[in-house]
């Protein structure tokens, strides 16, 4: 059970597409911002998904175009899809903060070198709230309502992120004043 699988059988109960068509709906929806997936993982997870038995393909030629599969959610695929709601529902799973390390690691710079460097993300953090903000506002009345919540979701992360980092600068100047 994957994130990935989830994604990729979500968007299969809205519509049966190929590889190529789900690369594409991924980005389009900018997937990659909520989870970790990359474009060799959409097609291989597709062919795995498709050799368990959870998609029924077709494999059509139009023209003089190469052949494409078309996936299509099939009853076992959808009794998969709610198993793994059902199982992201119940455990949600650890979050892992690439800049914790950074911050546990802290001791281990000068006292100056570490305040530009908590600075420096604080700043980065501060972007990249603003970035997300601005997606709400250019985004609210034409994406779906889920992905403003998860948008916002990210948003309230990105604050509380910064906060904490001011938290972590005063400690850390208090710790190396003394």
């Amino acid at each position: 059970m994957s994130t990935i699988d989830l994604m990729l059988l979500g968007a299969l109960l809205e519509k049966p597409m190929n590889a190529y068509e789900m690369k594409k709906n991924m980005e389009a929806r900018n997937i990659k911002a909520w989870v970790k997936i990359s474009s060799p993982s959409i097609y291989k997870n597709l062919i795995a998904l498709n050799k368990k038995g959870y998609l029924d393909n077709e494999v059509v030629k139009e023209g003089e175009m190469p052949e494409k599969t078309i996936y299509r959610i099939n009853e076992k695929g959808r009794n998969y899809f709610v198993k793994m709601m059902e199982k992201y529902s119940e455990e949600p799973g650890m979050i892992y903060i690439d800049f914790v390390a950074f911050a546990a690691n802290l001791h281990n710079v000068s006292p100056d070198m570490g305040l530009a460097m908590i600075k420096n993300l604080r700043n980065n953090l501060f972007e990249a709230r603003k970035v997300i903000q601005s997606n709400i506002e250019a985004k609210k009345e034409f994406v779906p309502f889920y992905a403003i919540s998860i948008l916002e979701l990210y948003d309230k992360m990105y604050s509380m992120f910064y906060e904490w980092f001011e938290e972590i600068a005063d400690d850390f100047t208090e710790k190396n004043s003394l």
